[in-house]
């Protein structure tokens, strides 16, 4: 994505941190957890996760709609730490309904599976939970690879990675370069 259309930093920290203060701030706004996830949540009987061409990362894993999918550095299927109602709402969790058919495109090599989340499924890749981000508008964007924000650092996945380990995208495609992980105070 070239810089005229990703949002800038002050703008991405303003957009986040807004929406972090509204749901957090004495309680003003209650925000169910699938509220949050609506982009994400997909209640029919099958999801579809595809490969997609997001930039300099490359073929990265996306859901039904095209969104790219992320995964939280410090977390596994066994242990979430996206949790609080502001993590719920920057980082909707792919949610599905209980005992839907997760099926995968070309390009999706990995191990998909699921961990429960209230009344729902959130799928995991490779034994990572993953989330679209809020600050993604559209299919096809990666405004959410390395922030490090809710305990971890928020990284792309890897579409074609078979295990664990491979699964975020730490580097850049072709340049064989690591890009920055940037923290921002929200």
């Amino acid at each position: 994505m070239d810089s005229s259309t990703r949002p800038s930093r002050r703008r991405r920290r303003l957009l986040i941190g807004g929406l972090i203060a509204t749901t957090s701030i004495g309680g003003i706004v209650a925000v169910p957890l699938t509220a949050g996830a609506q982009h994400s949540a997909d209640t029919s009987p099958k999801t579809t996760l595809e490969e997609r061409k997001v930039g300099q990362y490359g073929e990265v894993l996306a859901n039904s709609a095209g969104r790219s999918l992320y995964v939280l550095s410090t977390e596994s299927k066994a242990k979430l730490h996206c949790t609080s109602k502001a993590c719920l709402v920057n980082w909707p969790p792919l949610l599905v309904a209980k005992n839907a058919t997760i099926t995968f495109g070309r390009g999706v090599k990995g191990k998909i599976s699921h961990v429960a989340r209230g009344s729902k499924w959130q799928v995991t890749y490779n034994g990572w939970p993953v989330y679209t981000f809020l600050g993604d508008s559209g299919p096809g964007q990666s405004n959410g690879e390395k922030i490090h924000a809710f305990g971890g650092t928020w990284y792309l996945v890897h579409a074609a990675a078979r295990t664990n380990a491979t699964t975020p995208v730490k580097t850049v495609s072709g340049g064989g370069g690591s890009t920055t992980t940037t923290t921002y105070a929200w």
